[in-house]
């Protein structure tokens, strides 16, 4: 039992992050949908552990399988999925099919995983004891796997590759047999089959690549620690996509023009000017045409830049700072100053590029810009004649976050939209010295000049936009994240599902007061119970599942705000949960005779509040450690509550029952960590914030803790 808990573990997390990492790669790295994913998955958990907690004798052999079989399969069909909502490359899934495409994607390898562990608990007919047993070399097991998917997976071997491996050896541990020729003739035959998924995986990867972008050819196709890359060439045009969106492409002489020009328009004795983007795609040649400009070119991605190199020019000019940004201007010496900061991240519909948006990174920029200096950030929202009440939101929001840092902020309507923020310079100019100024440039420029800018710059465009953008609105900032869902409800107008769905939260969020009603609820009926019943340790799991999902969620929110990456350091932050998980429910098995309930509450607490207290305080250094430490402490609080849930529940439940469904349990559990998932991210961080969401858990723990007390005084007067 313990190699099969340990083979467990190895398919449970191992397909689950694959899959978590392919779906956000699939879905413009969209992180919101890894709530929703890990929804379907513990839902997907719970029904299997259900089903094979009351099936007859089913075998784990074949489960394993099953499970080796279909991940694979499902990360093959997740990377086609897009072709089955559109068939442009790069256009945007709508947010209710995207979500609805996360919970089904996770679904067959999630049941499998849950069925699972009933069966192999059963097998090892220990009876409580096997539950902690399985529970703790499963936990075993999913660290490994994390370990392996962070060291293996950042380039060095394909997802589909790296599903064939790790499901290979998982089989080899649940199968290993006890005989040596028996284990010649099974590590052989394992051998043959690892070395197949390495030599084809590759080929694999490619044609799925070259199906899934037809009729474009794939020039390369590799994954950076921040998510895929793609590049694209059709005819004599390249196209980057990032985690299958479109992030720029070449020649696009109109775009890179209204990257760089409008400033300097602004700002014409500008020397130093600071572009956070990829300067590749025509910028880099613009800028070289400017001789007294000190032009330099920001982006995290510095392996990106030599598979840029052979096919595009970026310009003789350009200085390459490979850092995330946020890193960058925190270790800056604060004598360093730039005259003009041009943030180009795209639309903010995600975490990671929604906080180059926030009010913290924004001031960080402020402080390295000149008195006088310029913050440009061109955006794609198109404001030349309508502007709808979804992207009036978005544009305002950034507007009015712009306005808590800088004193002076102004836009430019059109096709794209442009804005403009400064300490102290004026964005008043007449249109006619701005059209003046774009004649003198060293340039002749082909949009940003006389025959276009009059139309841009007309007074009742520019005062219509103004009026836009003064409507009250909240500001974006890490405590709460508002554009992500915001920009998805704008994504979402031809969509009437997605408006329904998304504004039914954002502009009701009263209607989430439905959830600590049920929690409540929930405490009561278990508490209370019937006479001799004995229900308050499924209370107990819920919690269980519910606090440390949420919590693993919020860390990957603040980790990710901090260091700019989750794709690759996902499955770090995963192991590390796993193995507190493991190391709790070995400490708590050896002591199980005890009560474990409310030591290990008071610890999950303890750790919510040092969270509380500190978690804006690491350093980037130390982030990866300080998350780490915060995943393993809540983690060893779960598996200490679980084995303590599990022995006041089976024990004192098996003399009074015929049969004891041992799958319920843990299926409650993952129906708390299901709710969690759906709810801690996706609904609650933009509607009540940070701060209000991390004492929220905290009220959780102390209700559980009070409920505990209540439950074990009414079981010692039965």
């Amino acid at each position: 039992m313990k190699r099969q808990g340990l083979a467990l573990g190895l398919v449970s997390v191992g397909g689950q992050v694959l899959l978590l990492r392919e779906l956000v790669g699939t879905l413009s790295g969209d992180e919101l949908f890894i709530g929703t994913a890990l929804f379907g998955w513990l839902l997907a958990v719970a029904g299997g552990a259900f089903l094979g907690g009351r099936a007859s004798r089913p075998r784990s052999v074949g489960l394993f399988i099953a499970g080796v079989i279909a991940l694979p399969v499902m990360i093959g069909l997740v990377r086609l999925s897009p072709l089955a909502f559109t068939p442009v490359p790069g256009e945007i899934i709508p947010f209710g099919k995207a979500a609805f495409l996360s919970i089904i994607a996770m679904a067959p390898v999630g049941i499998i995983s849950g069925w699972l562990f009933p069966v192999i608990v059963r097998e090892g007919d220990l009876g409580p004891d096997s539950i902690v047993t399985a529970y703790f070399f499963e936990g075993i097991g999913a660290f490994l796997a994390g370990t392996a998917i962070t060291v293996l997976s950042a380039g060095v071997i394909a997802t589909l590759m790296l599903a064939l491996v790790m499901g290979t050896v998982a089989i080899l541990i649940a199968l290993w047999p006890s005989r040596r020729i028996s284990r010649i003739i099974v590590l052989a035959v394992g051998s043959i089959v690892i070395l197949s998924a390495v030599l084809g995986g590759p080929p694999c990867d490619r044609w799925l690549e070259a199906v899934k972008y037809t009729p474009y050819r794939v020039m390369e196709s590799f994954d950076t620690p921040y998510g895929r890359q793609t590049i694209l060439s059709r005819d004599k045009a390249v196209t980057l996509m990032t985690d299958n969106a479109i992030e720029a492409a070449y020649p696009d002489r109109e775009t890179a023009e209204y990257q760089l020009l409008p400033p300097l328009l602004y700002h014409p004795e500008a020397k130093r000017v600071l572009f956070i983007g990829r300067a590749e795609f025509g910028l880099g040649e613009l800028a070289a045409s400017f001789p007294d400009l000190s032009f330099a070119a920001l982006d995290r991605r510095g392996g990106l830049h030599a598979r840029l190199a052979g096919v595009l020019p970026e310009g003789t000019s350009v200085t390459r700072i490979d850092d995330d940004p946020v890193r960058y201007f925190s270790r800056l010496d604060p004598s360093i100053t730039y005259d003009i900061i041009i943030l180009a991240a795209g639309e903010p519909g995600n975490y990671q590029i929604s906080r180059l948006y926030g009010e913290e990174f924004l001031a960080l920029v402020r402080s390295h810009l000149k008195a006088d200096g310029i913050l440009f950030i061109p955006t794609g929202y198109d404001t030349d004649r309508y502007l709808g009440p979804e992207k009036t939101r978005v544009l305002a929001i950034i507007a009015h976050t712009l306005g808590q840092v800088f004193p002076q902020v102004d836009a430019w309507s059109g096709n794209t939209t442009l804005f403009f923020a400064s300490v102290s310079r004026q964005f008043d100019l007449l249109t006619d010295s701005v059209v003046a100024r774009s004649a003198r440039l060293p340039i002749s420029p082909d949009y940003v000049n006389g025959s276009y800018l009059p139309d841009r710059l007309e007074p009742m465009k520019r005062e219509r936009l103004r009026l836009s953008l003064a409507e009250p609105t909240d500001i974006n900032a890490l405590g709460r994240p508002i554009l992500p869902h915001y920009q998805a409800l704008y994504r979402a107008a031809a969509d009437s599902w997605d408006r329904k769905i998304l504004g039914g939260v954002l502009n009701h969020p009263r209607r989430l007061m439905f959830l600590p009603v049920v929690i409540l609820l929930f405490l009561a009926c278990t508490v209370r119970g019937r006479r001799g019943s004995n229900r308050f340790p499924l209370f107990l799991f819920f919690v269980a599942g519910l606090i440390s999902m949420s919590a693993e969620l919020v860390s990957f929110y603040l980790f990710q705000a901090g260091a700019g990456s989750l794709y690759s350091e996902m499955a770090v932050l995963i192991g590390s949960f796993m193995l507190g998980l493991a190391v709790g429910t070995y400490y708590a098995h050896g002591v199980r005779h005890r009560p474990l309930e409310q030591p290990a509450l008071v610890l999950m607490a303890i750790s919510l509040l040092i969270f509380i207290s500190f978690h804006r305080t690491p350093p980037y250094g130390l982030l990866v450690v300080f998350h780490g430490l915060f995943l393993f402490t809540m983690a060893l609080a779960t598996g200490a509550l679980f084995v303590g849930a599990t022995y006041r529940y089976y024990s004192r439940s098996a003399s009074g029952r015929k049969r004891i469904n041992r799958g319920s349990g843990y299926g409650w559990e993952l129906v708390g960590s299901g709710i969690g998932a759906l709810v801690t991210t996706t609904l609650l961080l933009p509607t009540i914030g940070l701060h209000w969401l991390l004492w929220s858990l905290m009220i959780v723990v102390v209700l559980a803790m009070a409920g505990s007390g209540v439950s074990a005084r009414q079981m010692r007067v039965r």
